[in-house]
């Protein structure tokens, strides 16, 4: 801070004596009436003297007047009246004494001395000066600013791994050294988060599997009237650890995880894939219908695996709450290519939609048993992808969740091959 303070002290000294030396410059004092009325006394007594000169000797008495003067003294005709007076002719001052009993008179100038400046034009010279010392001073503090604005805006995107640098004497040190606390303790609490996460996850499978094996244990051992029972016993442990197993893949794909290894990526051809995934997930639900349509050969760029669990994912949601029919569309475009998986069922309110991908999130209106984390892991997969999720009202009724990857096929210009065509 005190190279803050020292630097604006010096700012507005260097804009001040800036200011004067501008002023002096191009600003000058005017002729006060003092000092006319001298030189109209000065003016009269030359004339009084040159009107007792032969007229003969009166331009060599002129001449030596001026020599002696220091500055111009001429004769011209007198259309004025008899009295001393001055008058500008355009920058320059000149005094005029007519001369006694003749047409004439004798005028005393240019006299060194400047016509002053306008008001308004001297300060708006003086402001100019001030704003660009001012500017110059402040244009560190500016980029300064800029630099912590940089990484707060990566911040708010998720990155707290991004860290201010300062230099000695910074006089925005001390915020710097805020943001960069402030990174450390929300990353470190993400991190303790997600080991939290894997932790109990798989601390709490191990004891399931031990839990489910002794059920079933005692399910083969058990009669009629408590094979119930256990089958209920044997289905909630399974759900428990679906649910765990949601929880794990959920925290493996937070794209702000900087320990997690690079996304490996490929081309794949989108129909054929999202054709195999349908058959897979039908083939124990005989009571849907799913009908895909789209474009051929169109291929997106992304994970193998990850793009066959958000396309699952939404297969599972439209069949849980999709009223047994469903609608595949591919679509290809230009950059992107959009998987819309449409169903026939109550669709999502408008309200609920940015709700309804954040994890454990289920609408009140659903029955049916889920982890609430699908489309989370969905919306987390299609962040991996630099790619989106949208949910829209199905033309039919129903919701349409459209996943948008990017085109295998895009290949973006450089400027050189765009400029080139334009020729």
């Amino acid at each position: 801070m005190l190279k803050f303070y020292l630097r604006t002290v010096l700012a507005l000294t260097i804009a001040t004596l800036t200011t004067t030396l501008v002023l002096r410059l191009f600003v000058d004092s005017p002729l006060d009436e003092l000092t006319l009325r001298l030189i109209g006394g000065h003016a009269a007594v030359h004339v009084q003297a040159i009107a007792r000169v032969p007229p003969a000797e009166r331009r060599a008495a002129v001449q030596e007047l001026s020599a002696a003067l220091g500055y111009p003294v001429h004769t011209q005709t007198n259309r004025g009246g008899q009295a001393v007076r001055t008058e500008w002719r355009g920058a320059d001052l000149y005094v005029l004494a007519p001369v006694p009993d003749t047409p004439g008179l004798l005028a005393f100038g240019p006299l060194p001395y400047a016509r002053a400046t306008a008001p308004a034009q001297a300060i708006a010279v003086a402001l100019l000066v001030a704003l660009l010392v001012a500017a110059i001073s402040v244009r560190p503090l500016v980029g300064r600013v800029r630099s912590l604005q940089a990484v707060s805006t990566q911040m708010c995107r998720g990155d707290f791994t991004v860290r201010v640098q300062s230099e000695f004497g910074d006089m925005l040190a001390s915020i710097g050294g805020s943001l960069n606390q402030l990174a450390e303790r929300i990353g470190q609490l993400l991190s303790d988060e997600r080991d939290l996460l894997r932790t109990v996850a798989h601390e709490v499978r191990a004891p399931i599997s031990r839990m489910r094996f002794r059920v079933e244990r005692i399910q083969e051992r058990a009669g009629d009237a408590d094979r119930k029972d256990t089958s209920g016993l044997v289905a909630d442990l399974q759900q428990v650890d679906n649910l765990f197993e949601e929880l794990l893949t959920y925290v493996a794909f937070d794209e702000f995880d900087y320990e997690r290894p690079a996304l490996q990526t490929s081309p794949i051809e989108v129909l054929s894939a999202v054709q195999r995934l349908v058959s897979d997930v039908t083939s124990t639900e005989p009571g849907v219908s799913v009908r895909v349509q789209g474009a051929e050969g169109a291929k997106v760029v992304a994970n193998a695996k990850l793009f066959d669990r958000a396309v699952t994912n939404l297969l599972l949601n439209a069949v849980a709450y999709g009223g047994g029919k469903i609608s595949i569309y591919v679509r290809e475009f230009s950059k992107e290519c959009v998987v819309d998986v449409q169903d026939a069922g109550p669709g999502i309110p408008e309200l609920d939609r940015q709700r309804v991908v954040k994890p454990f999130v289920r609408l009140a209106s659903k029955k049916t048993r889920g982890t609430g984390l699908g489309l989370a892991i969905v919306k987390r997969i299609m962040n991996l992808h630099q790619g989106s999720l949208h949910i829209v009202d199905a033309p039919t009724g129903g919701a349409s969740i459209q996943l948008v990857w990017k085109n295998a096929a895009y290949q973006p210009r450089s400027r050189w091959q765009l400029g080139s065509k334009s020729h």
